[in-house]
């Protein structure tokens, strides 16, 4: 009841906002946002927001603590643009798709890729119209992955202080990350860039083995996981991040455990014949949520690598995730950094041994 009414509440403000900024004319300029998506089964599942652009995702990298704490109230509080039309094309289809009242689109489209065309392979989108707003000529283009056959396995990760130092255990520490609107300002743990390439590295090039991205963090955050792998040298995936809000079935983020079961589950289904290695750290459920997802697809969970964020403080659920996990025989590393994590992977022939070479290397840099 109270869900309802806080929801009906912040629908009320946002019309009445809009309404607002139409008298006035202070409408901004529409912006297609397109996440990467993953192919199935069942098609293609693409993923984006249509939003006023507010200069927040092209804004620079600056210094400032004034200014970024301005740039992140704002990248919060968007504008977003419900009943935008959006078309799609790839590979001889086209079709067209609505954003909901929180401004996203979200859609399996019945295309199935050729598998050669991995590791990525582009639908083109456009944005035709949005509702009180003067639209222009404006096209994205949206990657899928595609797995290759030669894939062995694929990786399932977590983002914060997994392989972004968040300081998600530390209030002040992780405060100066949020409030940082910069991918440079994100800091990689040491040895994960080369970690992660040599897990992605396979017979059919650098990015064989595919990684996807699972975190209860924010939609509004990604663009800047994006530029961060991409200035840190960290494989593409796709990520599977959350909804950030009221609606009338969640207080704002929703249940961390039950949205990344789901969204780990609908990576799963999309690639009944891979197998998994799962990563993730101690601050949070990951052993317990990989552990569940391990009893759910029995024989496909390699092995998991939990990240020693906690000083070896383990809380009640991470303890009983890893007596799960090693009660399924399944391989566990649980350390300050991902040596372990890679020493296994040599000796189970899932990376070179040149690979742990240049992670030990990277890590002792870092000490």
């Amino acid at each position: 009841m109270i869900r309802r009414t806080v929801h009906k509440g912040e629908r009320f403000w946002d019309r009445t906002r809009q309404r607002f900024k139409r008298r006035v004319g202070l409408l901004g300029t529409p912006m297609l946002v397109p996440y990467r998506g993953l192919s199935g089964p069942d098609g293609v599942w693409v993923r984006g927001r249509v939003l006023e652009d507010q200069g927040v995702i092209s804004a620079p990298h600056s210094e400032s603590t004034l200014r970024n704490i301005w740039l992140t109230l704002w990248r919060y509080e968007t504008d977003e643009v419900a009943g935008a039309v959006v078309k799609w094309r790839a590979l001889g289809q086209e079709g067209e798709l609505v954003t909901n009242e929180e401004g996203y689109f979200d859609a399996v489209l019945p295309i199935a890729p050729d598998p050669d065309a991995a590791p990525w392979f582009m639908v083109e989108m456009e944005l035709l119209s949005a509702p009180y707003h003067e639209v222009k000529p404006l096209s994205a283009e949206l990657y899928v992955r595609v797995v290759s056959p030669k894939a062995r396995f694929g990786i399932i990760s977590d983002i914060d202080d997994t392989i972004v130092e968040t300081g998600a255990t530390n209030f002040l520490k992780h405060w100066r990350t949020v409030v940082a609107n910069s991918a440079k300002s994100r800091t990689a743990f040491p040895g994960v860039s080369e970690f992660y390439r040599a897990l992605a590295k396979g017979a059919a090039g650098r990015e064989t083995n595919p990684i996807f991205y699972v975190s209860s963090s924010p939609w509004n955050l990604y663009d800047l996981f994006e530029k961060f792998l991409m200035f840190r040298e960290i494989p593409a995936g796709p990520f599977l991040l959350k909804d950030f809000g009221l609606d009338k079935t969640k207080w704002l983020t929703g249940g961390h455990d039950g949205h990344k079961l789901e969204m780990i589950e609908r990576i799963m289904d999309a690639y009944p014949d891979l197998s998994f290695i799962m990563i993730g750290d101690s601050g949070q459920r990951d052993a317990a949520i990989y552990a569940e997802a391990a009893r759910r697809h029995e024989g496909r969970v390699l092995a998991v690598h939990i990240r020693d964020v906690t000083d070896g403080n383990l809380s009640d659920h991470a303890s009983q995730g890893f007596a799960d996990l090693e009660g399924m025989g399944i391989p566990l590393t649980h350390a300050e950094t991902l040596e372990k994590a890679a020493v296994h992977a040599v000796n189970s022939g899932l990376i070179e041994p040149e690979g742990l070479v240049e992670i030990r290397e990277a890590i002792a840099t870092r000490a």
